[in-house]
């Protein structure tokens, strides 16, 4: 089975100037985890997701220890909620990530479970000659196991 007969078509996306709290607000709003960021030729340029959006560890230099970081830089989360209020002025380019692995639309639905796994992915962008086509989640794999025997 292709990745195209899998993936959801219709895909939410976002550009480069797309405010962080309309990101999160398409992702709640559409209980998605994550939205391509594309071009005006529909060109993935990256992703955001609900991981770029909350608190993750970040190394810090020269020392083994990690301390919260959000939107790349350190966090007290104590002070989430301020946080994220100041948090208006950050866009899609500011937060998205930049090393996006797609699937072809070609490749066996295989394929893109194999890519989910390795990079510890939860979506992964569909193109078809560097176009976006469409997304595939885990939720969108789990249905085959729904509709088998």
């Amino acid at each position: 089975m292709k990745a195209t007969e899998v993936m959801t078509p219709d895909v939410i996306t976002v550009r480069t100037d797309t405010p962080v709290n309309e990101i999160a607000r398409l992702l709640t709003q559409h209980r998605i985890n994550a939205v391509p960021v594309v071009d005006d030729e529909f060109h993935v340029i990256g992703l955001v997701s609900e991981e770029e959006l909350f608190l993750k560890e970040k190394g810090v230099p020269f020392s083994m220890v990690k301390a919260p970081a959000l939107f790349r830089q350190w966090a007290d989360p104590t002070r989430l909620e301020q946080m994220y209020a100041e948090a208006a002025h950050h866009t899609a380019a500011d937060v998205m990530n930049r090393h996006v692995v797609v699937v072809n639309a070609t490749e066996e639905i295989g394929q893109a479970a194999t890519l989910m796994l390795k990079h510890k992915l939860t979506s992964l962008p569909v193109v078809r000659d560097g176009i976006l086509e469409g997304i595939v989640s885990r939720a969108d794999i789990l249905r085959l196991l729904a509709k088998a025997g």
